[in-house]
């Protein structure tokens, strides 16, 4: 849970730097946002990068399967291969 949180942070922090190097270099001639409006935006960014995150995390081999059976391509893993080293018991 806590590695959730920390990266909605980072990722709300970033978003707010960026909307403010825009509101501030890259629109200069334009009448200025309300701050409610900026607010409301990194709340919408830190909801989302929390769901994106906890579904990443709850999915995470499933995707990787829904995705190889998508693409149709075979990917082996090598988790659970067993290997013989022994001589055969026959």
């Amino acid at each position: 849970m806590e590695n959730i949180l920390v990266i909605s942070i980072i990722a709300t922090i970033g978003f707010c730097i960026c909307k403010f190097v825009e509101m501030r270099f890259i629109e200069k001639d334009q009448e200025q946002k309300p701050m409610k409006f900026i607010v409301r935006d990194a709340l919408i960014v830190f909801m989302s990068v929390m769901i994106a995150v906890y579904l990443y995390e709850q999915f995470d081999g499933s995707i990787a399967g829904l995705m190889n059976t998508v693409t149709e391509t075979k990917v082996l893993s090598t988790a659970n291969t067993e290997v013989f080293t022994d001589t055969p018991g026959f």
